[in-house]
């Protein structure tokens, strides 16, 4: 294995591990806040949480601009150059992120109630200055990850975790006597917070590497040339990222308003619903407090989930870019090749159990996680989308690392508007309401990454053959969802304790999921060996006949 994919893949594994633990802490603070503030609070807290989102996506693309220019000057000895592209981006993230931090706290609530329940604009503006707080730790972490170092990246995740957890969740429990509209306020102040503990890290850790840096004479492009490049990259990328958070937006507003346009629900909404439905209120319709529940029931209980199995995924696409930007700049296309062919497989490896399992036990997964099943059949449809959201991530950065900054920016379009369409049309139709919303998702996201894989195919050469991406883990993933579906049920007959029963499934999908990977040759020596101790694993299982090269 080539150094830099070593590099590349231990600071993959280093964002992995911080990303478990970010996880773990997440669910800490967001399970018990889904409980303490229910459906209506989770929605008022997204709902803030969903604008902040919005507002900090430029520092995402000039982050990333940063990490693929500082990698392409470091690969090639320019260290003083990168410092100097550090330096532009900080500047230029200081002032978009004042703006967009003053912009949110400004922002009239005749507007926002365009977008919100008029109850969350209260924690909007709680939320307004970790605008930006992350814009400048965006900065930061765009100039270690060009270096390929993942430690403060990891650091400040679980920093931000630990800081919501604490202040968050102790002001939502404090305020939650006042009013749910408190509690999610106290809940979305811990997120500032947060981010202000991580930006005190960043530039500890970045004034002692200064330290450390020894100056070498070089020629080094001006900084208005820097500045022009930073944003010839940024903008796509921010473009791209925008168009995806706008969508959410839009999603937003439109579940809320074409929840609203059914005017009289189906029996067996009211049957299933009947939980959340206020009787001086409900008139056969959906009223505007019922719409915010489901929205919440949507996005604070099925969303979570299925955002959680992503870790992975984003540690490796926040790695790969940096290191394919690197092979480029030095002209090393057979490593960049390689590094683009092993992390799309070890995505759909990691992903598609995932997907299948979340899937398969929508409904025991809610029952351990939240105690409550109500949104089974959403977490149901929306888990499959966890495959194509892997793929989209990866390949942007593929793409990104390529250079071709434009593409994962027109087809994030094509899919966005593929989700809004969908979801307008579903969500607004009586016997399927709010379950529009995850076929929406879905829909999405095998758009772009249909489309994302055929140009990195065209792009980068690589060949994916049908049996090692497709067939192979297919069928894995099958036999793995028929003995979960089948332990789950075995379980429930012997009458074990229906919460807890989730659990032997899971292990059970698990060893059933890596048996059948290593015997259908799903899982390739250069897999393993990128695991910790992989090599002396490689050996093992090459004695048992359980690993193809």
């Amino acid at each position: 294995m080539s150094g830099s994919k070593q590099t590349f893949l231990r600071g993959a594994l280093i964002l992995l591990v911080s990303s478990v633990v970010v996880k773990i802490i997440g669910a800490v603070f967001k399970i018990p806040l889904a409980l303490l503030i229910k459906e209506d609070g989770m929605g008022l807290f997204i709902s803030a949480y969903t604008l902040f989102a919005f507002f900090v996506l430029a520092s995402k693309g000039v982050s990333i601009a940063v990490s693929k220019m500082v990698s392409a000057s470091v690969s090639v000895g320019k260290s003083r150059e990168a410092d100097r592209i550090f330096g532009v981006a900080a500047l230029l993230l200081g002032v978009i992120g004042t703006a967009g931090a003053a912009a949110l706290y400004l922002a009239p609530a005749e507007f926002l109630d365009n977008f919100v329940d008029l109850r969350a604009v209260s924690g909007i503006r709680a939320i307004s200055p970790a605008v930006l707080f992350v814009a400048l730790i965006s900065a930061f972490l765009g100039y270690f990850q060009g270096k390929q170092n993942m430690i403060p990246t990891a650091v400040t995740d679980v920093i931000e975790a630990l800081g919501k957890l604490a202040v968050g969740l102790g002001l939502a429990w404090l305020f939650i006597g006042t009013s749910t509209a408190g509690a999610a306020v106290g809940a979305i102040a811990g997120v500032t917070f947060s981010t202000l503990l991580a930006l005190i890290f960043v530039v500890i850790m970045f004034l002692a590497g200064k330290r450390r840096r020894t100056r070498s004479a070089e020629t080094m492009r001006s900084r208005k040339s820097i500045a022009k490049e930073l944003l010839t990259i940024a903008l796509p990328i921010t473009i791209g990222a925008s168009i995806s958070s706008l969508a959410s937006l839009v999603d937003m507003a439109t579940i809320m308003n074409r929840l609203q346009t059914i005017t009289q629900v189906t029996p067996e909404f009211i049957q299933k619903y009947a939980s959340l439905i206020d009787g001086n209120l409900f008139q056969g319709g959906i009223y505007e407090q019922l719409a915010n529940q489901l929205y919440g029931l949507y996005t604070g209980y099925a969303v979570q989930l299925f955002n959680m199995p992503l870790t992975m995924v984003v540690a490796l696409s926040t790695s790969v870019l940096p290191a394919i930007s690197g092979a480029v700049a030095r002209g090393d296309s057979g490593s960049a090749r390689r590094t683009t062919l092993s992390v799309i497989r070890i995505s759909v490896l990691f992903a598609a159990p995932c997907a299948v399992g979340l899937s398969t036990l929508s409904a025991p997964v809610l029952k351990f996680i939240f105690n409550v099943t109500l949104a089974h059949d959403l977490l149901r449809t929306v888990s499959i989308a966890i495959v194509f959201v892997a793929l989209v991530q990866v390949t942007n950065a593929i793409l990104q690392g390529y250079g071709r900054m434009h593409i994962p920016l027109v087809n994030m379009l094509i899919g966005c508007l593929v989700k809004v369409a969908v979801n307008y049309y579903l969500v607004a139709m009586p016997h399927i309401n709010i379950d529009g919303a995850p076929i929406g998702t879905l829909a999405c996201y095998f758009t772009i990454a249909a489309l994302n894989i055929i140009c990195v195919i065209r792009i980068t050469g690589c060949k994916f053959p049908l049996g090692d991406f497709i067939i192979k883990p297919g069928v894995s993933v099958a036999g793995m969802g028929i003995v979960v579906v089948f332990a789950r049920n075995l379980l429930s007959a012997a009458h074990f304790p229906e919460r807890l029963a989730v659990l032997p499934a899971i292990a059970a999908g698990v060893l059933v999921y890596t048996a059948l990977a290593l015997l259908t040759g799903a899982v390739a020596e250069e897999d393993v060996a990128m695991l910790p101790k992989g090599g002396l694993l490689v050996k093992h299982l090459k004695k048992l006949h359980l690993l193809k090269a």
